[in-house]
């Protein structure tokens, strides 16, 4: 295609998408061959673009495509989410497994050294702080998990 263009095709261009044209413009559009060419090529184009914008329908591969990347992005949580769920139950493990050495503790514990000596007022504070503090984050760990979903994703 071999065509002789006019210096002024662009500003028509720009004056059809803006809708400002200066009396001169206008005067030059009509002497000029190519600038009236390209200014019907731009009007139609222009009233095409607009018919489709309002008929904006997503396409099969366009839902394909954003299905694609949610679950993309699920499974990213997913793989995210692993290791943090594996420490909340290590550390579930780890607060059973110390209550029952407490319990075993406890259970072997002479109590005749409690009533007679010093070890009431140090020791038994020390541990019902302690097994207050561990049932206080168990049941955190629990609820908050159960709020969450997280434990229903392990499966």
């Amino acid at each position: 295609m071999n065509r002789s263009g006019c210096e002024c095709e662009r500003e028509v261009v720009d004056a059809l998408r803006t809708g400002l044209w200066t009396a001169e413009l206008k005067a030059h559009v009509e002497s000029c061959v190519p600038c009236r060419e390209t200014r019907r090529v731009a009007e139609s184009l222009l009233h095409y673009a607009v018919s489709l914008r309002g008929e904006q329908v997503p396409t099969a591969a366009d839902e394909i495509w954003r299905q694609a990347q949610m679950e993309r992005q699920a499974m990213i949580l997913k793989r995210a989410t692993r290791p943090l769920i594996f420490m909340r139950l290590l550390s579930l493990g780890c607060v059973v497994a110390f209550a029952a050495w407490l319990l075993h503790g406890l259970s072997r514990f002479d109590y005749r050294e409690i009533l007679h000596g010093w070890a009431l007022g140090d020791i038994l504070p020390g541990v019902a702080i302690a097994v207050l503090c561990i049932a206080a984050g168990a049941f955190y760990m629990l609820h908050e998990g159960k709020q969450q979903g997280v434990f229903d994703v392990v499966s």
